[in-house]
């Protein structure tokens, strides 16, 4: 988890105040970064969560640290809590199918 180290370092947080603020050892978040071992999902939302980043960031799956949005229907209107409902109910062939749908617009859009 190269990311973990990267992220930790630009906030200018030492393992130890990482480890303290979210509950583990300070060898378990030498251990993460250097591969040794992983997080348990829990231990890794408590990382994004601290370093106010995403779990996919530290896990090396994306290269933007930016923490992912949770939309709830307080910041959603009425009519994408409409399409949500309705993109739920589709067969999960048919919500690729949207998907792909809407990336071809969102493609024609720009």
């Amino acid at each position: 988890m190269e990311n973990l180290r990267i992220i930790r370092e630009k906030q200018g947080k030492s393992q130890v105040n990482v480890a303290v603020n979210i509950g583990v050892a300070q060898e378990m978040i030498s251990s993460y970064e250097s591969g040794k071992s992983l997080p348990s999902a829990k231990t890794l939302i408590k990382l994004a969560n601290y370093l106010n980043t995403s779990t996919d960031y530290l896990l090396g799956l994306t290269n933007d640290p930016t923490p992912i949005k949770l939309y709830s229907r307080s910041n959603l209107s009425n009519e994408e809590i409409k399409f949500l409902t309705k993109f739920a109910q589709l067969a999960v062939e048919d919500q690729i199918k949207l998907i792909g749908y809407m990336d071809a617009l969102a493609h024609i859009a720009n």
